[in-house]
């Protein structure tokens, strides 16, 4: 018999095959319980602007040993680790000194690190260090995702308990400028007490600065020493049969009586017209709130049903929260007709209950416009009847590579289904949704997001055609992808197949499938107004090895070979999905790339058939150049959003600090005192910092070389719109504290322009939107936020800035109104700070909620 040698390498494979082979589900079930990770960022400036340095930690917790393979670790990581080597490789990169650890890029955020044959194993209480290198950089905790888990073929994939939750308890501190800021040259340090007592510079008031949020245009003869008390158990509403909706909501909201009789104590609301500085408005939101101490009567008068629900929300602002409503006359109207606000709930799903809530709040302070990001590349979230795989496959994430059951797992949504990666509404919950809009005049905008963000669908109608196996037409009816399509690509969110296919006629038997049924699920609640299609972030490179389009390029007149075919096939895209929602009398609704060809153009307006078509500018990250395309979009007749992501963007944290939630692609950090002096009126002006801090003093002259884009049609800027992108937003209280109380500065710009914003002088400028910001925070700390504490709202809490001086503690909040306490047990037991008050040793800082139930991010301080 001949012997072989045998390489040892190739031994230590096979024996790593053998030990493989008798994995078992305990054995995974061991390591998920004991494999603990420690994630740690080392160094952002290693290589200016291009990656950062990662240390990761494996440690066997337990006594048992954690044999080689071949089981693999999967995580979300939001920057694409070892870039050079992973992006388009399906093979992995083993990690230099890694001591046999391979990283595979696997789609979107999702990666896995798995063992090769190299790898020792690791014994009961042994470590194991593991140094990689991701791209850009990483200065929040909240970039680094929970539940990362371990799956092996045949297996149950399992959570690693370590990094379960959403404490990130697994993700070592942010404590050194190498961690805590982007590059060298970042100007940005987390706040110190110190640094954040002299940002907060506010005067408490002790009193709301404002009557009403959001302000009135008109407040005649307030007089807060005659009051009516609508606590005697006598008063009723009187309304007109066509206000029964406004009159049965203020009846549930004070817990009195619906009359149609008069009587002595009495509401009346009624349609009529409405002055203004004693001259008649036609604007149909316009209303008049007359509160009569010495008739004891209350009427509220509006141009429309709409009007008349404002007065009413008006008047439960007056009676809050002593059931006492002061003498005053108010006349009011919005100055925006666009006052929105978007959810996605494509990333992570929120519940029904949380929709209404926000649809609540929206309503309360008179913002009218819900729009909702339906779907994405990580979940579709709304059932469309005769298309079950859509919410069968793409409304789920779970461990399955294939995504043949599911969608992969991606943002921390971990091996299963039951968390927020999962869920979508029923059409009967999306009708209870929109009936719960309609009584509170808020107009429900559905997107679905094409053809970029497409991988949800893309995934859900491949399952499809292999369901119909067999039957072709059922197989390719709505198809999105083309199956011989080779183009390779990498999305903003690295996604290598989510662009729908615009040379498929069956993308468009898809698209007019999803516009007949939700435009149904509308028609008797709330008749569907405007098709919002996304449009936005098209990955360079998709399509260009499409047959599919290769041919419709060719019957287009188009040169396939041509650098800007992307572009080119993308604007045919829009024209047709154009045709397709006008036909059915329908306004289009896109992000403002959706609508923009070479070199930021507008498509010719003429082209899309639709009445209105509704552009959401939001990419105004200064340097970037873009600030000038909603003056392009308007000049050009489309309606504009303003959504500008500088000042708008709520899913970025409120401080400059790695423990704030948030993305900070656009600025650092953006409080509710820059959503309050947004300036919708000149966006140019809005511009303050580029992105690493450097201050910009002019624009147009810095940055624009002198070539801002005037606006030549101001009619066309419909209005304003926040909106929450939910990466990093699990839970339905990580959604609140993010929206909330920004979502109050935005409606106070979208109903009110201020004072500031006419002054032309900077300086003169910032003088007055410092007073007039004064007066609206006092207003949440005294007021509002009570009022959202009332809705079970978990809003923000701003963190306490402090100093000493001469041994004395002195504190304040950037909201005026709310208890700062300290600790001196390392946060056992909690006491208010009070005035002039001696100190000594290390202190616990954080300030209450009005309600006094939470409290904000924890800070210390030495005297």
């Amino acid at each position: 018999m001949r012997l072989r040698k045998i390489n040892a390498v190739v031994l230590l494979g096979l024996i790593v095959q053998a030990l493989g082979q008798s994995l078992d589900q305990s054995t995974l079930d061991y390591v998920a319980t004991n494999l603990g990770i420690r994630y740690d960022v080392i160094d952002n400036f290693q290589d200016t602007w291009k990656s950062f340095r990662v240390r990761m930690t494996l440690t066997n917790a337990g006594s048992q040993s954690i044999p080689n393979g071949p089981w693999a670790i999967y995580l979300c990581h939001i920057r694409v680790i070892e870039p050079a080597h992973t992006k388009h490789n399906p093979n992995g990169y083993v990690i230099p000194g890694s001591h046999g650890i391979k990283v595979t890029h696997i789609n979107g955020c999702q990666h896995k690190f798995e063992p090769t044959a190299s790898f020792p194993g690791l014994a009961g209480s042994q470590s194991l260090v593991v140094d990689f290198d991701a791209e850009n950089w990483n200065v929040a905790k909240t970039d680094v995702m929970p539940n990362w888990y371990i799956a092996a073929e045949g297996l149950r994939a399992r959570t690693i308990t370590s990094t379960a939750g959403e404490d990130l308890s697994f993700v070592g501190p942010f404590d050194t400028p190498n961690k805590w800021k982007r590059i060298a040259s970042d100007k940005y340090d987390p706040y110190t007490p110190q640094k954040r007592y002299s940002v907060n510079d506010v005067i408490d008031l002790k009193k709301p600065g404002q009557l009403i949020v959001p302000s009135p245009k008109e407040i005649i003869g307030l007089d807060e020493t005659r009051k009516i008390n609508l606590g005697t158990g006598d008063w009723s509403i009187v309304a007109s049969a066509e206000l029964k909706n406004e009159a049965g909501f203020l009846a549930g909201k004070l817990g009195i009586q619906l009359d149609y009789m008069s009587s002595f104590r009495q509401m009346e609301l009624k349609l009529g017209d409405v002055k203004i500085g004693g001259v008649k408005t036609d604007n149909k939101e316009a209303y008049s709130l007359q509160v009569d101490a010495g008739k004891q009567s209350i009427m509220v008068i509006g141009n429309s049903a709409m009007g008349v629900f404002h007065g009413v929300q008006s008047l439960l602002s007056l009676y809050e929260p002593d059931g006492m409503v002061p003498h005053v006359t108010i006349n009011d109207a919005p100055r925006y007709e666009y006052r929105g606000m978007e959810l996605d709930v494509g990333r992570n799903f929120m519940p029904k209950s949380e929709v209404l809530k926000m649809i609540d709040a929206m309503a309360m302070y008179k913002l009218n416009k819900f729009h909702f990001h339906l779907t994405d590349d990580e979940g579709w979230r709304l059932e469309i009847p005769g298309l079950p795989e859509l919410t069968e496959i793409g409304s789920k994430r779970c461990h399955d590579i294939k995504e043949e059951k599911c969608l992969g797992s991606q943002l921390g949504s971990g091996p299963g289904t039951g968390n927020s990666g999962s869920g979508f509404y029923t059409v009967d919950e999306y009708r209870e949704i929109l009936r719960y809009a309609e009584e509170r005049h808020v107009k429900v905008i559905p997107e679905f997001d094409m053809p970029g963000h497409g991988h949800a669908a893309i995934k859900a109608m491949q399952a499809r055609q292999k369901k119909h196996v067999g039957d072709t037409f059922l197989a390719d009816q709505y198809l999105l992808s083309d199956p011989l399509d080779t183009s390779e690509y990498f999305s903003v969110q690295f996604f290598t197949d989510n662009a729908i296919n615009p040379c498929l006629e069956s993308t468009y038997e898809f698209l007019e499938k999803i516009v007949t049924s939700v435009r149904h699920m509308h028609h008797d609640i709330q008749p569907l107004k405007i098709f919002h299609f996304g449009g936005d972030e098209v990955a360079h490179g998709a399509w260009t090895k499409s047959p599919a389009c290769k041919q419709k390029a060719k019957e287009l007149g188009l040169d396939f070979t041509s650098p800007t075919i992307v572009k080119d096939l993308k604007e045919y895209f829009v024209r047709r999905v154009a045709e397709v929602s006008s036909k059915y009398c329908l306004d289009l609704g896109a992000w403002e790339d959706g609508v923009l060809g070479v070199k930021d153009t507008p498509y010719n307006r003429s082209y899309l058939q639709n009445r209105n078509v509704y552009a959401y500018a939001w990419d105004n990250v200064w340097e970037w150049g873009q600030g000038d395309r909603a003056y392009k979009l308007a000049n050009a007749d489309y309606k504009v959003v303003l959504t500008q992501a500088t000042h708008l963007y709520f899913d970025h944290p409120y401080e400059p600090d790695p423990e704030e939630r948030g993305y900070y692609w656009a600025p650092r950090f953006i409080d509710t005192r820059k959503t309050f002096g947004f300036i919708p009126d000149d966006v140019y002006a809005n511009a303050d910092f580029r992105r690493m801090g450097d201050p910009i003093v002019n624009l147009c002259e810095e940055l624009y070389k002198g070539k801002c884009v005037p606006l030549k049609k101001p009619q066309n800027i419909a209005g304003m719109a926040g909106a929450l992108w939910s990466e990093t937003v699990r839970t339905p209280s990580q959604l609140q504290s993010m929206v909330f109380p920004r979502l109050l500065a935005l409606a106070e710009r979208a109903w009110h322009k201020a004072c500031f914003e006419s002054e032309v002088d900077k300086m003169k400028r910032d003088r007055m939107k410092k007073m007039e910001w004064e007066d609206f925070a006092n207003s949440l700390g005294h007021k509002e936020l009570a009022r959202l504490d009332k809705m079970n709202i978990d809003y923000h809490i701003p963190v306490p800035g402090a100093r000493i001086v001469a041994q004395k503690l002195e504190v304040n909040s950037a909201i005026p109104g709310l208890v700062v306490q300290y600790s001196t047990d390392g946060g056992k037991s909690w006491s208010d700070v009070n005035d002039d008050m001696s100190v000594s040793g290390r202190l616990v800082l954080g300030t209450r909620s009005a309600d006094r139930r939470r409290l904000s991010r924890l800070v210390e301080i030495q005297a």
